[in-house]
């Protein structure tokens, strides 16, 4: 999920510094939450097989905590200025740890989706405040600025995006080769939690708080930044939608294509896409934003072409090629749409922008999976999937144009001033 959450709720630009213990404690409650998010993707096949539920509830199954989690963000994101940030990290924690342990002991779906509500809520109680912790304490041991709230964030991209890479392959290995496969992964990740949620305790409490009055995050899109924003979002909304899709159904799907029931090999095939995604993420900062985006798009529409012609062919191969593309489309997009909103939107108005820019990503994230799932009604899982990847391929396609416009466009500006 996004990394600059905390963005979007205007968390406290400058406030006290602190250590090394206070910054680890942010970056494991981050990387816990995001692990846990993702861990019940290698595992939807397993509690179908044993539940009796169809693709179209496993695809609200994960559908349902993205859609807790953006208004919990808009909502808790701004509690951290006003209250310190210890008390939304730990209370955010204990709510997914409660998430948890409704995974272990569910005997039906109706356990399955307050299990996924509890995720959300708690990650939409604890990531901003989580990741404005980085920010904060940074200083405490880095002493230049911009090198200080470089290495937050890149520790922040870092915890989430392979965060989310590692949840899968923890659920698919421990599903595969340990007792209870249902409820092991998700005890481990209890324990991670709880221990995040005792490190969290050296947060800053209400005595560092900005203070003021506790009112959810404001959504504007000033005209100034209305066309840069349209084409950012329009990218990132598509990104965002095969990330989605993939962690819905990937695991399960590939476990069709090739044929096996491997929970450790169809998790890995996600794994590998979110991973990939995050090391372009890494090493990509210096691409252009534009330029990321229009490789991104490529990327992706080639990705989602070679995951079509891998269910057609049956081809791990294929499969894999589709995996790295899909990822690397990822990064680049998402890195590159994030760093241009960023950069063209006035300071006063980055908040409310981001926001906004948030709003569209998760909406990318969670509402194409329920076409997957609305059309595997009656066309199975791997049919709806190939339908939406082409429809999602079609419309990068068509972006790709306008982003390439936007970068002539820029250029001739940037030769007319350069004359005047």
């Amino acid at each position: 999920m996004p990394s600059d959450v905390h963005n979007a709720s205007q968390l406290v630009a400058d406030p006290p510094k602190s250590g090394i213990k206070v910054f680890a404690a942010g970056a494991l409650a981050l990387a816990a939450l995001y692990v846990g998010n993702n861990l019940p993707s290698a595992l939807y096949g397993v509690f179908r097989e044993d539940f009796g539920f169809s693709p179209l509830t496993q695809t609200l199954l994960y559908a349902t905590a993205v859609a807790v989690i953006l208004p919990g963000l808009l909502v808790f994101g701004p509690l951290s200025d006003v209250v310190g940030r210890r008390l939304p990290m730990v209370l955010g924690l204990l709510v997914f740890a409660a998430g948890d342990a409704l995974f272990v002991v569910a005997d039906d779906v109706g356990w399955l989706f307050a299990a996924r509500v509890a995720q959300g809520l708690g990650m939409g109680t604890a990531t901003a405040a989580a990741q404005a912790t980085l920010s904060d304490s940074v200083g405490g041991f880095v002493r230049d600025p911009v090198q200080a709230q470089r290495l937050a964030a890149a520790v922040a991209t870092a915890c989430i995006t392979f965060g989310l890479a590692l949840g899968p392959l923890l659920g698919g290995v421990l599903g595969a080769y340990g007792p209870a496969p249902r409820q092991l992964a998700f005890i481990v990740h209890l324990g991670l939690v709880v221990l995040a949620a005792a490190l969290a305790l050296r947060a800053p409490g209400r005595a560092q708080a900005e203070g003021g009055r506790w009112h959810p995050a404001r959504i504007a899109i000033p005209p100034v930044v209305r066309r840069t924003f349209t084409i950012a979002a329009s990218s990132s909304f598509l990104a965002w939608a095969v990330l989605g899709m993939f962690s819905a159904v990937l695991p399960s799907l590939v476990g069709d294509l090739l044929g096996t029931r491997n929970l450790a090999l169809t998790a890995s095939a996600l794994t590998l896409m979110i991973g990939t995604s995050g090391v372009v993420q890494l090493v990509a900062r210096r691409l252009a934003p534009l330029a990321a985006q229009a490789w991104g798009l490529g990327a992706l529409t080639l990705g989602l072409a070679l995951l079509v012609a891998a269910g057609s062919a049956g081809s791990e191969l294929l499969t894999v090629l589709a995996m790295l593309s899909t990822g690397a489309g990822h990064g680049l997009v998402y890195s590159g749409a994030l760093h241009e909103i960023m950069v063209a939107t006035p300071s006063a108005d980055r908040g409310s922008v981001v926001g906004a820019y948030f709003i569209v990503s998760y909406t990318g994230l969670g509402g194409p999976v329920v076409g997957v799932g609305l059309l595997a009604v009656s066309l199975g899982l791997e049919s709806a999937t190939r339908v939406v990847a082409l429809v999602i391929m079609a419309l990068c396609v068509v972006l790709i144009p306008s982003v390439l416009n936007e970068i002539r466009r820029r250029a001739r500006s940037a030769v007319t001033e350069s004359w005047v």
